[in-house]
């Protein structure tokens, strides 16, 4: 099972204009960015992930890091995390991932897990950005 190619031929299947990036197989859905990352060792690892959907700062840290805690428990296989990545500069910035990680059978339906998600991962996002707000307001 060749799983990121299945995940090529289903992304242009359904139009949603896939392409392949250093990082994986990039797409948008609804103008919201994705990337699909295929992991070399475990053809049966599927990650879909939301990048970059919050800036972390010194000054907001502690508060994003209770959001994501919140949203990680209440959500089912949805992992929000903190990602470091450098420019050509090297300049370091950190935002919020949203990731979807399962491990799929040998023949995966992606019609029934890619569409889940997605609505997943934005489900995830607006709880974050909810949580985020109820904090502040505290």
């Amino acid at each position: 099972m060749d799983l990121k190619k299945l995940m090529m031929d289903y992304l242009a299947e359904e139009g949603y204009r896939p392409h392949e990036t250093p990082f994986g197989i990039a797409f948008k859905n609804e103008g919201f960015n994705f990337l699909y990352f295929k992991d070399e060792d475990d053809e049966q690892y599927f990650r879909l992930m939301m990048p970059a959907i919050f800036e972390v700062t010194e000054d907001n840290e502690e508060t994003i890091l209770r959001a994501m805690n919140d949203v990680n428990s209440s959500i089912k296989v949805v992992k929000l995390y903190t990602m470091d990545l450098e420019d050509e500069d090297g300049k370091k910035d950190t935002s919020v991932w949203a990731a979807f990680e399962i491990l799929a059978d040998t023949t995966p339906e992606l019609t029934d897990i890619v569409p889940r998600s997605i609505a997943l991962l934005l489900g995830a996002r607006i709880a974050f950005l909810s949580r985020l707000e109820e904090i502040a307001d505290h």
